[in-house]
């Protein structure tokens, strides 16, 4: 028997971070069970590809765009809300009497990210507690964390560190919860052997 539910995500998304812009493919989301599957479907006018985004750690897959931690789940998790920053690490020295510098080194430092997001739990509609443990469990990984998705790719973004987490229930939606991630890029540490022969 196939049932589906349509979520208002447009009054999710100002309740939770404010009044933003929204686009139409996010003012209704219908969602489709049919036994213990679940089918996500959206407007056709939008490209959500780059929207996917996948963490893996430990052996383990946490997917947004879709049901968190794969299909057999019914916790509804809409694409994230990344923003990135980053910034160069210059060695500057100032050229006296006059207002010149002089760059000696450049770099560029990590990328600062800021990954915001809610759950929804789209059958029960109640507060989604095991998935909140599997969140707070992502962040007590103490490890780098493997990333995919066109968002991290497209900024050479393959590995990062969870710095910082806030999950929030949200007022007036008791099947919906906020959370908000601070993390870094980072680069795997390799090592070579100069002589691999001796």
């Amino acid at each position: 028997m196939e049932t589906s539910y349509i979520i208002n995500l447009a009054a999710r998304y100002a309740a939770a971070f404010g009044a933003i812009a929204v686009s139409n493919a996010l003012n209704k989301v219908v969602v489709f069970q049919d036994d213990n599957k679940y089918n996500i479907e959206v407007y056709d006018e939008v490209d959500t590809t780059f929207e996917a985004v996948e963490f893996q750690f430990d052996g383990k897959k946490i997917l947004f765009n879709g049901m968190l931690m794969g299909d057999d789940s019914s916790i509804f998790a809409p694409p994230l809300m990344m923003d990135f920053a980053r910034e160069k690490n210059l060695i500057v020295t100032d050229v006296s009497g006059g207002d010149a510098e002089v760059i000696e080194r450049w770099g560029t430092r990590p990328w600062n990210i800021d990954i915001k997001g809610i759950l929804i739990d789209t059958s029960g509609r109640q507060y989604p507690t095991e998935k909140i443990e599997e969140l707070s469990r992502f962040f007590d990984y103490n490890n780098v964390v493997e990333v995919v998705g066109q968002q991290f790719y497209e900024k050479n973004i393959d590995s990062i560190y969870i710095k910082s987490i806030n999950i929030t229930p949200l007022e007036g939606f008791t099947d919906t919860v906020q959370f908000s991630l601070t993390a870094s890029s980072i680069k795997e540490v390799t090592w070579t052997l100069l002589k691999p022969n001796d």
